[in-house]
């Protein structure tokens, strides 16, 4: 299991690499910068979903989810 500091600097790091990818999503679009905070805000919250719906995903096919009933 990987420690927490190291998931918090890998954390860090992905974010960074998210942050660059929406930067050039919008790079030479001509829109207001406001649109473009917009839209890189919205990038990176889509890319933070899809990486904790695959971890959640990636727990479950390990057998370490608890099925819970209702």
């Amino acid at each position: 299991m990987t420690d927490a500091e190291t998931l918090m600097r890998q954390a860090g790091m992905t974010a960074e690499e998210w942050l660059r990818r929406a930067e050039r999503a919008v790079d030479g679009m001509e829109i207001s910068d406001d649109a473009k905070a917009t839209i890189i805000a919205a990038f990176i919250q889509a890319a933070a979903q899809d990486q904790h719906t695959m971890t959640i995903r990636s727990l479950a096919e390990a057998g370490l989810l608890k099925e819970t009933s209702y």
